[in-house]
């Protein structure tokens, strides 16, 4: 007599548990929203409203670097990597490696590394650019005053994510690797719901 308390207990524990995450599982949906960055502006320097909303800026090719990057359809990752910061810029090109390894379950991820010197070479695409250029696009196409300053302050550089239609998603501090995992988690929820519109 005393086996059935034990089995309703077990019950309880393991199978109740199981049905209502099978359920949450089945009809729940997971409602996640990253926020946009950089605001486009008027000549005044005012935020632009359409409708009541905010107009966001889409990043264009006209800042030189990004000539030949796709942005189109791709989620974009660009970090801006000091020339000669050493081991910051290390730490900064192995967090790189680890944003790498997404393209395996995420094939139109790309990685664009921006620096006026060399970059050590891996699975991004590296380019090379005059300090004014590299600084004349993030600060014009690239940069939120408040997170983008923020980020900029790192010592191995910048990151920035870019969605499918050219609009800023993020901004993340090379070399940190709360940074890169946060990215990394940002980077999957843009996915997801690029599949969850199909």
């Amino acid at each position: 007599m005393k086996k059935f308390p034990k089995a309703g207990l077990l019950i309880i524990t393991l199978v109740i548990p199981a049905l209502i995450f099978a359920l949450l599982k089945l009809f729940g949906t997971n409602h996640y929203d990253l926020p946009y960055f950089v605001a486009e502006k008027d000549g005044s320097g005012s935020a632009v409203v359409q409708n009541g909303d905010t107009l966001f800026h889409q990043v264009s090719n006209d800042c030189g670097l990004f000539a030949a990057v796709k942005l189109d359809g791709h989620l974009t990752v660009v970090s801006r990597i000091p020339a000669n910061c050493g081991e910051p810029c290390e730490r900064g090109a192995d967090e790189l490696e680890r944003l790498a390894a997404l393209k395996a379950s995420i094939p139109e991820l790309q990685i664009v590394a921006v620096s006026t010197g060399s970059v050590r070479n891996g699975s991004w695409q590296s380019v090379k650019a005059d300090s004014i250029a590299i600084a004349s696009c993030f600060e014009k196409e690239l940069t939120d005053n408040e997170k983008g300053s923020e980020a900029l302050n790192g010592p191995a550089g910048q990151i920035v994510l870019i969605d499918r239609e050219r609009h800023v998603r993020g901004f993340y501090k090379a070399g940190d690797a709360e940074e890169t995992d946060r990215l990394m988690a940002e980077i999957k929820i843009l996915d997801y719901e690029k599949k969850n519109e199909q």
